[in-house]
């Protein structure tokens, strides 16, 4: 890896410290991949448009989400000059993420095999729709599409509706989750055996296909494939959201016989099977049982049993619960867009290094001088 721009301990910096990244990417599955890797402290440069990313002026705050931890440069990749000060840039770095045409960034001498050459320990990450080869690898995609494609969406929703989209950006986060998995890979490879850089081609078909898995393990080539299930998974007996008496709901999921015979008991359930084991419909009984109970009074008890239950949050259940709040779960970041916003903390936890949120975001070019001036960030 390249030597950090200042330095650092990276007990306290991150377990990332001193791995130099170029994020010249826009939407949400490719940036997120840096955001990934500054949260646990690698030092990350955001290449912007003239004017700033699109997403400064998302109507659902997606710019924190995506730009905290980075520095940003602005840079105009449509003129041979902003190419060439990407270019030298990169002659620094460890890493680069890109969502280009892979023809454009060809044209544009953006290219892994072109900034390689200059730099051949080079990691570069470039997302796109449907993978960088294949007869489809020149359509235009997104994690949406990954997700009606990969077989996710036909195995999600009511049995006799239509296939639901989540209401989330479900297939870029997964997808910038795997896009970063592959760029660690890539620097371990390179830092304990030696190795060269390498190209990682990052798609939402790819990842969400192992979102999807069970279902294509289940289908053996003949017959109807596996079809929705609405909240159930293939041989559960209950897996639900249940109403409570508040108005509330409750997710339940009983994964051991254990489970299931102590919510058949819980519940008065009585149906059985010639074996003796609960039958019928149990999950109607836990459904009436919890309609009688505020949700708080269906958690404790079935917390108390050590049966798996969690309340169905929103947003401000979230910010609010006792346990999110000891943990840290959620925290604010200032933007000068959009003032505090609420972000998720660093995840996965590491104890030793723990990762960290920046206290705010970047303005527009902010770090220019510091980046591209004299002793900067490539030098």
């Amino acid at each position: 890896m390249s030597s950090p721009s200042a330095p650092a301990d990276p007990h306290t910096a991150g377990a990332l410290s001193g791995l130099k990244v170029l994020d010249t990417a826009t939407l949400y599955a490719a940036p997120f991949i840096s955001t990934l890797l500054a949260d646990h402290g690698a030092d990350v440069v955001k290449v912007e448009p003239p004017g700033g990313d699109p997403y400064r002026r998302h109507p659902a705050n997606m710019w924190p989400l995506l730009a905290r931890g980075k520095r940003s440069v602005e840079l105009d990749l449509r003129s041979e000059e902003g190419c060439e000060a990407l270019r030298r840039l990169t002659r620094g770095a460890d890493v680069v993420v890109a969502n280009m045409p892979p023809a454009t960034l060809a044209k544009r001498g953006l290219d892994y095999e072109t900034l390689s050459r200059d730099n051949p320990g080079l990691i570069m990450a470039v997302v796109s729709g449907f993978g960088l080869d294949g007869p489809y690898s020149g359509r235009p995609g997104n994690g949406t599409l990954g997700e009606a494609y990969s077989g996710l969406t036909h195995m999600t929703g009511p049995p006799d509706g239509s296939p639901v989209l989540a209401s989330v950006p479900l297939g870029d986060a997964v997808t910038g989750m795997v896009g970063a998995l592959g760029v660690l890979a890539a620097c371990y490879h390179r830092l304990a055996h030696g190795g060269p850089g390498q190209l990682i081609d990052v798609n939402p078909i790819d990842a969400l296909l192992h979102v999807a898995a069970p279902a294509h393990s289940e289908y053996r080539g003949s017959g109807e494939p596996a079809g929705r299930l609405a909240n159930r998974l293939t041989g559960s007996i209950v897996r639900n959201v249940f109403p409570t008496a508040d108005g509330l709901w409750v997710s339940i999921s009983a994964s051991t016989e254990r489970h299931v015979e102590d919510l058949a008991q819980l519940s008065g359930h009585r149906e059985r099977d010639p074996a003796g084991a609960p039958s019928g419909d149990l999950e109607g009984s836990v459904r009436a049982w919890t309609s009688a109970r505020a949700r708080t009074e269906v958690v404790d008890e079935l917390v108390a049993r050590r049966l798996p239950v969690g309340p169905v949050y929103d947003a401000r259940d979230c910010r609010e619960d006792p346990h999110l709040v000891a943990r840290g779960a959620i925290r604010t970041i200032e933007t000068s867009e959009s003032g505090p916003i609420a972000i998720p903390a660093a995840a996965p936890r590491l104890t030793g290094t723990p990762g960290r949120l920046h206290v705010r975001t970047h303005d527009v070019d902010e770090d220019r001088a510091a980046v591209l001036g004299p002793g900067g960030w490539d030098a």
